[in-house]
């Protein structure tokens, strides 16, 4: 069975589980829609036409998203007076399958609405949680404790090099350390 529907000013033949791009209806995704122009319904060789619509016909579809057509580039040129205009469009469409094709009862047909997830957004709640200064000597033996461990590690990779690389070491600080004096006389 398969039937012409009329909507958004244009005529599309659909049958039933078909997915069809039409202009932009107001409706959310997951929405089903009762379209009731319907101008022919085919069922093989029975055939049904409207003058211009049937009565009490309808087609039952579903929402499956609101998207936006290819863009469209329109390119306006006045010869020899250097006047150009560039211009773009995206046309708003929506992509329905179509459910049921009703040939009666069309008017008792009704959508239903898509469940709403919820949106509900967590609001972090900071709670300050007000303690009591240290005493500044704990402070100090904390910093004790960190520069100890600090040293103690570059000693332990200072350990862990191999005994080729150390004689470079020392023999570049020798270089390094001698200072020439100099003295003038006046």
């Amino acid at each position: 069975m398969y039937a012409v529907v009329k909507t958004g000013g244009k005529q599309y033949r659909v049958e039933k589980e078909d997915v069809v791009l039409v202009e932009k209806l107001n409706a959310n995704d997951g929405d089903q829609l009762v379209l009731g122009d319907v101008l022919m319904i085919g069922d093989g060789k029975k055939l049904t036409l409207g003058t211009p619509l049937i009565n009490d016909a309808a087609v039952m579809a579903q929402v499956i998203r609101q998207t936006r057509g290819p863009k469209i580039t329109m390119i306006y040129k006045r010869r020899r007076k250097n006047s150009r205009r560039k211009q773009g469009h995206k046309q708003d469409l929506t992509l329905l399958k179509i459910i049921d094709i009703a040939e009666t009862g069309g008017s008792k047909l009704s959508p239903k609405k898509a469940t709403a997830k919820s949106t509900e957004k967590k609001i972090k709640v900071e709670t300050k949680v007000k303690t009591e200064p240290q005493p500044k000597v704990f402070e100090d033996k904390v910093k004790k404790e960190v520069k100890a461990k600090s040293t103690a590690s570059k000693k332990s990779e200072s350990k862990t090099k191999s005994a080729a690389t150390k004689p470079e070491i020392k023999a570049k600080t020798k270089t390094t350390t001698k200072t020439k004096k100099t003295t003038t006389k006046k």
